[in-house]
């Protein structure tokens, strides 16, 4: 008896240890089918990988250490479904990377990470935007992940939490270079959901874009390599009124001493409408507007995007989703360039998509 006994007791324990952890791997597909009326000049029919969200998988998992406190980890792939290349500048997790702590206080967490705009208003600006603005300069598109950050999420308290975080630079003799900061604060309570934050990143050019690619960027391309530093400030709300949902914000992005020693500012307005027509139809509409003052050069060049999106959900994993984008430029600038898309060579652009997203 005793020998069983010993046995039960050895199968038992890592059951127990087991139930103590959890280990998660999770990912999604997005995969389409675009036209782009004038990318370079001409039209284009291409398949695109994550033209709303970015293909990706990814392993997550905790180990509880008791009283409240546990480990946290998160490796996640970025990858292009229609070559099968790997994304983020060719990292194997160039999404996010980071191990911490969760506390009853927060949680601290280190590695490569998303700035806090993009908790603190992701979820406010980008739902149903269908493609984020000028290649997204004001990252609340969720496209850019930081090295070497540190981050700290408080928890929620009566809807309220606020995120900080610090990513050093690396460079020897020089604290600042390559380092950025943030701080922000949301809330969410019943109806109602705002955020507010701001963002500093030194030497944008190679923390976000890897010192490569800034020439297919009109809108700010030309200003990003030279930019000492990109400095965002943000601030947005969503109020759910039924089955609707009205979005807005505003973002005030500045490259400083990006031309001349000067500053190169772009200010985005977003204004959207989400309705769920059918538990299973939901369709948006949105505008978002750009201005942009750059520096000594006198120019004010203006952009508009306007995005009707349908997304038709056949599954809790599952749904078909399409979009019409039309982008305009003008106030002096020539080629209008919708989300990621080559520009045009015209001040107009269009782009019809469909797609299908799997998650898992």
């Amino acid at each position: 008896m005793k020998k069983y006994r010993i046995g039960a007791l050895m199968i038992c324990v890592p059951g127990v240890v087991m139930a103590q952890s959890s280990l998660t791997l999770y990912g999604e597909i997005d995969e389409g089918i675009s036209y782009i009326n004038n990318a370079g000049g001409g039209a284009v029919v291409k398949m695109r990988s994550g033209a709303w969200d970015g293909s990706r998988w990814g392993l997550i998992g905790s180990e509880d250490l008791g009283g409240g406190y546990r480990t946290i980890f998160r490796l996640e792939n970025g990858f292009d479904a229609t070559s099968g290349a790997l994304g983020n500048g060719g990292r194997e997790f160039g999404r996010q990377s980071y191990v911490g702590i969760e506390t009853p206080y927060g949680s601290i967490t280190a590695g490569r990470q998303y700035d806090t705009i993009v908790e603190n208003l992701g979820p406010i600006l980008s739902n149903g935007r269908a493609s984020s603005p000028i290649y997204d300069l004001d990252n609340a598109g969720n496209d850019w992940a930081t090295n070497n950050m540190i981050k700290y999420k408080s928890p929620k308290y009566w809807g309220l939490s606020f995120s900080t975080m610090y990513a050093f630079g690396g460079a020897a003799g020089h604290l600042s270079t390559s380092s950025a900061f943030g701080a922000g604060m949301n809330y969410a309570r019943g109806p109602l959901s705002a955020g507010i934050n701001y963002t500093s990143i030194r030497d944008p050019y190679q923390v976000w874009w890897n010192g490569t690619g800034a020439s297919n960027i009109v809108t700010f391309g030309p200003y990003l390599p030279n930019a000492r530093a990109l400095n965002i400030s943000a601030v947005g709300a969503a109020y759910q009124i039924g089955a609707f949902v009205a979005r807005t914000g505003m973002t005030h992005s500045v490259l400083t001493d990006s031309i001349n020693g000067s500053n190169a500012q772009f200010n985005t307005y977003l204004i959207q409408g989400d309705y769920m027509v059918r538990p299973n139809l939901r369709l948006a509409a949105t505008a978002d507007i750009t201005n942009a003052n750059v520096g000594t050069l006198g120019k004010h060049p203006k952009y508009r995007q306007y995005n009707l999106l349908a997304d038709y959900i056949l599954s809790k994993r599952t749904d078909l989703y399409a979009w019409l984008i039309y982008g305009t430029a003008a106030g002096g600038a020539t080629q209008a360039q919708i989300g990621q898309l080559a520009a045009s060579s015209t001040p107009r652009q269009v782009n019809v998509h469909v797609g299908i997203r799997h998650r898992f």
